[in-house]
């Protein structure tokens, strides 16, 4: 189940540029996004109904991020994402950003191979 398209039209109108992977832009505060698991879900003899996807939404912000995490779980869950987490804050002495990801799941239906 490819949720990258929902990801993008969920954050489409956001203050905040998002982009898939790597950020190739300059921002002091940036969104980066990934999936990185599908599994099935909802078995019924013998068979799957639903898939369940996982991504992760990284905050990179060269200042506070407490109000950006909140958006982002907002967003998330007002367009049908669970989040299940946000790992632990980071403090990234290269470049100067603190990092934040935000892992969440969807649930949907099964696309045909």
């Amino acid at each position: 189940m490819n949720i990258n398209p929902l990801i993008e039209k969920a954050f489409e109108n956001y203050k905040i540029p998002i982009e898939y992977m790597t950020f190739t832009g300059k921002a002091d505060t940036y969104l980066t996004y990934y999936t990185w698991k599908e599994e099935p879900d909802d078995f019924c003899d013998d068979e799957n109904n639903i898939e369940v996807a996982f991504g992760t939404i990284d905050i990179f912000s060269k200042g506070n991020f407490k109000d950006i995490l909140k958006d982002v779980k907002n967003i998330l869950k007002s367009n049908g994402f669970l989040v299940t987490d946000v790992a632990s804050e980071m403090y990234e002495e290269d470049t100067k950003y603190y990092h934040v990801p935000v892992n969440f799941c969807k649930e949907g239906e099964i696309e045909d191979a």
